[in-house]
């Protein structure tokens, strides 16, 4: 997962309790994948609230450490060190979820969302740091190589190996949704319904209460601190942006975003940011990156596929929000 990128923030306003008096809300906060790792849980009882809390943190650092390509341990760094060499790496079922739905997602996307791409990532770091363009010419070469089905499983699917040397995993399009959303599966299965987990702007939430309540979500505007007067009342979903942040370099006079197109290897040039609502963690968060990446007229074919979610997709002109599409979401 993509460490130290500030994605598009997504601040959360929890709304009152005007009926419900003795219910509190409890949050809690740690650091998971280079972002805050927030938890909150609505409750009118909190005995024994530490000890899931605990849990639920402890299972965000064992999928980070699992799925994380900045650990050298981890077990994707680990595949990504033997790619190409035919051995295969002992995983846990976490890291062959989560590469299913990807590779699912890249079938559906027709390649825009495409988890093969950690060398493109890494160079365009490099890029980010040193200020010196990569090679155009190396860039496709990589891009055209991981449209290939390069990820092996064992027979028995207990390892994993990378087919092609030019394949590297890199889960920063999708790993922060699908931890949200294992650890807000933990909660509601340890008997802790009411609550939200927000993994540095991936947010999933059940309903605030017993009767449905919604919680109240604001997006923030790219480049600054304004909130859009759009807030959003949700519960029992999921919801992650994704777009040109702070994480961008400028060569001459053309600013380039952390996003990458993996077609073409190239780093987004334009200001395009998504929004994605769907009723899983991992899928909004995937959604949202796609939606940056393709055409206007390649997202309505895929909502087409993917009839329950709902995407806004904007620029920022002139410091206004210019909405591009706008499928079910304002």
């Amino acid at each position: 997962m993509i460490k130290k990128i500030n994605f598009l923030l997504i601040i959360v306003f929890l709304i009152s309790y005007q009926n419900f008096a003795q219910t509190s809300k409890y949050t809690f906060e740690t650091a998971r994948m280079g972002s805050p790792f927030r938890i909150v849980v609505s409750t009118n009882d909190s005995a024994g609230i530490s000890k899931v809390i605990q849990s639920s943190f402890e299972i965000a650092r064992v999928l980070e450490s699992q799925l994380s390509d900045y650990q050298i341990n981890s077990e994707l760094s680990q595949v990504n060190l033997r790619a190409g060499t035919g051995e295969f790496f002992p995983i846990h079922p976490p890291l062959k979820e989560i590469l299913i739905v990807a590779m699912q997602a890249e079938d559906l996307t027709q390649g825009a969302l495409n988890v093969k791409l950690g060398r493109l990532v890494q160079a365009w770091r490099k890029t980010r740091k040193d200020k010196i363009m990569p090679e155009e010419k190396e860039l496709r070469k990589i891009a055209l190589a991981i449209q290939g089905k390069c990820v092996e499983f064992s027979n028995d699917s207990t390892k994993l190996r990378l087919a092609d040397r030019a394949c590297q995993l890199d889960l920063g399009s999708l790993g922060k949704g699908f931890v949200a959303q294992k650890v807000l599966d933990h909660l509601v299965q340890n008997a802790w319904p009411y609550a939200l987990v927000d993994a540095g702007g991936k947010i999933c939430m059940t309903s605030l209460d017993k009767i449905g309540g919604e919680w109240s979500v604001g997006l923030e505007i790219p480049g600054g601190t304004a909130i859009s007067d759009q807030i959003l009342k949700l519960n029992n979903c999921s919801i992650a942006s994704s777009g040109k942040t702070y994480q961008q370099v400028q060569i001459g006079d053309q600013v380039y975003s952390h996003v990458l197109d993996p077609r073409t290897g190239m780093a987004l040039t334009h200001g395009r940011s998504a929004t994605a609502i769907a009723a899983d963690g991992t899928l909004a968060d995937w959604l949202a990156t796609a939606a940056t990446v393709m055409t206007l007229q390649e997202i309505k074919k895929l909502l087409v596929k993917l009839p329950d979610v709902r995407l806004l997709v904007w620029e920022i002109n002139a410091g206004k929000m210019d909405i591009l599409l706008n499928h079910n979401l304002l």
